[in-house]
């Protein structure tokens, strides 16, 4: 029994950490991006391997939790989160490098305007992905409806974004391949927050055992 709550601990860390460091790549992408910062876009690009790494060796674990021990419901549960989990923050972890990517190719490229609408968006993302690691790690729903109010924004954020960039390219040709790239940062950080949203929806089925819709 002390070698299964002792696996279970572990797995249990180890995605926490998994999430720690989705958000922190997630926050430093945006930075980067921002601040035409390559040396911290290179940072995220160079933590992916780890994200994997997490991936990979949590999915096993797991794997090697049920097939032993065959848990109970709650433990189950648990496990079956986790492996959503990861997941959700793996791709997380791939918009991040995505961003990362863009802010290398734009590194000689002029800056326009519309970069400054990634950075209020940018941290809304990381507030979501933050709040579920740490709802995940304290086994609790308390505040996971903030999550639904802030996806609403991204949601919301992104289509008035979008609207805003397509009119600057108009009156600004020049800015068209830059502005393309900021299009697509945007739609990433709107997608992290789905991917929040869905985590967030795990752990309250870990947490209650009743399904929950959030988005």
């Amino acid at each position: 029994m002390k070698r299964f709550l002792d696996d279970i601990e572990a797995l249990v860390a180890e995605t926490i950490e998994m999430g720690d460091l989705a958000s922190e790549m997630i926050e430093k992408s945006v930075q980067a991006i921002v601040d035409g910062d390559i040396d911290l876009a290179d940072e995220v690009i160079h933590d992916f391997a780890r994200i994997d790494r997490y991936d990979q060796d949590i999915e096993d674990a797991a794997i090697r939790i049920l097939t032993i021990y065959q848990p109970t419901a709650v433990d189950t549960r648990t496990v079956a989160t986790i492996l959503k989990s990861i997941t959700y923050l793996e791709r997380i972890g791939k918009y991040s490098v995505n961003i990362a990517t863009a802010t290398k190719y734009l590194s000689e490229k002029p800056m326009f305007e519309p970069v400054h609408l990634i950075q209020p968006v940018g941290e809304v993302a990381v507030r979501m992905v933050k709040l579920v690691t740490k709802a995940f790690e304290e086994k609790t729903a308390d505040g996971l409806d903030k999550i639904a109010e802030m996806d609403d924004y991204l949601d919301r954020t992104m289509r008035e974004d979008l609207i805003r960039i397509i009119d600057f390219i108009n009156e600004n040709e020049q800015s068209a391949d830059v502005c393309t790239y900021y299009i697509s940062v945007i739609k990433y950080l709107e997608r992290v927050g789905d991917h929040a949203c869905k985590m967030a929806e795990k752990v309250c089925f870990m947490v209650t055992g009743m399904r929950a819709h959030i988005e």
